[in-house]
This record gives C-alpha cells, sequence and structure tokens, in this order.
C-alpha cells in the first residue's frame, strides 16, 4: 500500500510575461513551490507559438492541501479577469507524503 496524501493540483497556464508575477502569487498564498514550463497551444485567445521573437504561454503547477486550493483558485480567479489566465485543479494522490502534510 503506498503512503500517499490526498491533495489538489492547481494548474495555472498564462503568457510568460506573466510567470514571475504569478509563481510570487502562488508563494505568497502558501504554495510550497511549483513547476514551471513554457507552452503552446491554441484556445480561444488564438494560438500562441514559441519562436524568436514570440513568447509562448507558461504553465505553472503546485500539489497543496485543498483548503490552500480553494484560497488560490480564489485569487486566480480575480487575476483571471485582467491577465487572460486559465487556472483548474483536480484532486491527486502525492507521495512522498511528507512534503504535503
Amino acid at each position: 500500500m503506498v503512503n500517499s496524501v490526498r491533495a489538489k493540483l492547481i494548474t495555472i497556464i498564462a503568457a510568460a510575461e506573466f510567470q514571475d508575477r504569478l509563481a510570487q502569487d502562488l508563494i505568497r498564498l502558501g504554495a510550497g513551490g511549483y513547476t514551471r514550463s513554457l507552452v503552446d497551444g491554441r484556445g480561444k485567445s488564438g494560438q500562441r507559438i514559441r519562436s524568436f521573437f514570440k513568447i509562448s504561454n507558461v504553465r505553472l503547477e503546485t500539489i497543496v492541501p485543498s483548503e490552500m486550493a480553494e484560497a488560490i483558485l480564489a485569487h486566480f480567479s480575480q487575476v483571471a479577469e485582467t491577465l487572460d489566465i486559465v487556472a483548474f485543479c483536480h484532486d491527486v494522490d502525492a507521495i512522498p507524503r511528507k512534503h504535503f502534510v
């Protein structure tokens, strides 16, 4: 039996120029850390392609307790109005347990 803990994985996707601000917000709201990746794709805002002159989108992910996830999503729901971001979360079973308890 795996000794995991139930937590929430929050994913935030935004224009890469906002990555530092969004990462600082995550830490300020209590996240112990995050993973950052440059990503491209297509959505309602059109296509974002990584190239020499254009900067792509960034995806920030963090695993946090459920209560913290609610506070983080509430914050980013307000930020989404001005920065054109997408944020979502889902349940995960995370290891090692000591990182998330």
